[in-house]
């Protein structure tokens, strides 16, 4: 059941979420490290197959929040830096574990790594291939509830109605709609009037009354004397 919580206690709670998908970040990219004796030909082969593989779960788990305002890109993340840096490494005569600093991207290494290690069809490489895609969601919906918190402070509306805060999908899934209902809507509706209205209370009277030009009534004056005129009575 939905429980009353303020944004500011929502914020806690993705400090918590952040601070979870740090640890699960660096759990991730530590699994598995080579053997000294690894193979730079087949490690390339393994890491060019993960990079297929891990894209096609990363996207399917995205596509699963397509409903958020932002979201992480992974082609950006994952393949915008080309082959130049991995030709460099092949060649390259030093013996070293290879990871971002090298050439691509340290989650597509660890699916690479667990792959080779495990095989790719294994229930480990897929366990891990989840969690990979999973961590992308996580992250995405903590990137959207803090960009809906900043929103909601600044419309002032401090509470929200969650079921679950520490489970970032539904966090965000509820959030959502709350900003997307009726009911926000006739609140900044009316907010909007209650400005314009405190505007033009602010303004003078005078702003407010709209000039009209002057309006003249002529009345002839019977009782008026004329000098020039000559008395009816002398005539």
């Amino acid at each position: 059941m939905a429980k009353s919580i303020t944004i500011a206690a929502l914020r806690k709670h993705l400090e918590n979420a952040k601070a979870k998908i740090s640890l699960e970040k660096s759990t991730l990219l530590n699994l598995n490290p080579l053997k000294d004796t690894f193979s730079r030909e087949e490690y390339v082969f393994a890491y060019i197959r993960a990079e297929r593989v891990g894209m096609r779960a990363i996207n399917r788990r995205l596509g699963e929040i397509d409903w958020l305002p932002m979201k992480i890109d992974p082609r950006s993340e994952i393949l915008d830096e080309g082959r130049s840096s991995l030709k460099r490494w092949i060649v390259n005569t030093l013996k070293k574990q290879p990871d971002s600093d090298e050439f691509g991207n340290d989650f597509i290494h660890a699916i690479a790594r667990s792959g080779l290690a495990y095989g790719w069809d294994s229930p480990t490489m897929i366990k891990l291939m989840i969690r990979v895609a999973n961590l992308f969601r996580d992250l995405s919906c903590l990137i959207g509830l803090l960009y809906y918190c900043n929103w909601l402070e600044e419309n002032k509306i401090e509470t929200a109605y969650i079921t679950d805060p520490e489970n970032l999908n539904r966090t965000a899934e509820e959030i959502t709609a709350l900003i997307q209902s009726p009911e926000i809507y006739r609140y900044l509706c009316a907010k909007e009037q209650d400005h314009e209205e405190n505007i033009k209370r602010r303004k003078s009277p005078a702003q407010l009354t709209k000039k009209q030009p002057p309006q003249l009534r002529v009345i002839e004056n019977t009782q008026f004397y004329d000098p020039y005129r000559p008395d009816p009575a002398m005539v």
